[in-house]
């Protein structure tokens, strides 16, 4: 392999011929899959902060009562109609309080998603750290009521970790 003035990575630098290490296609694949992973979780809690802010107006909280009421199954109207009702009777600060929180978990899974995406290494540090710090919570959650979607998301988290921590513990292999 030849060196690279610019700092890069000697892998990187080869010309598409083949001459990457074994594999090294492979994993940047799974990095963009957790990225878009990452991508897809922010977007949703920048839609769920945008609406919590919404529910503020009165006229905008009984249109979705009422849609929530006609479209929902009856099975699930013990828990979503009471959630409802939970979201729509906070105070503003609460409500504030509550997306500012959500925009800030995006930002994150925004930072993390993009990092990801670009195969950056301080990228794999942060969703190592921010994903270990949340499964104590996931799996707290779970204890409280176990569920198809908190077990699902417990165990891609834990399989996200895994496959990083294990990413990293080779590349400094491979770098000694």
């Amino acid at each position: 392999m030849r060196e690279v003035a610019s700092g890069q990575s000697p892998v990187a630098s080869e010309p598409a011929t083949g001459n990457r290490q074994p594999g090294t296609r492979r994993r940047g694949r799974v990095l963009v899959l957790i990225g878009i992973f990452r991508l897809t979780k922010a977007v949703f809690l920048i839609g769920a902060a945008f609406g919590v802010l919404k529910l503020m107006n009165p006229a905008v909280s009984l249109h979705v009562r009422e849609w929530l009421e006609a479209s929902v199954p009856a099975s699930a109207h013990h828990f979503v109609l009471p959630l409802f009702a939970t979201l729509s009777h906070l105070t503003r600060q609460k409500v504030e309080l509550a997306s500012v929180a959500l925009f800030a978990y995006a930002a994150l899974f925004l930072t993390e998603g993009v990092g990801l995406i670009l195969e950056k290494v301080w990228a794999e540090y942060l969703t190592i750290v921010a994903t270990a710090s949340f499964i104590p919570f996931e799996i707290y959650e779970i204890v409280k009521k176990v569920t198809i979607i908190r077990m699902t998301m417990l165990a891609l988290n834990v399989a996200i970790l895994l496959y990083l921590v294990w990413r990293r513990s080779t590349a400094r292999r491979h770098e000694a």
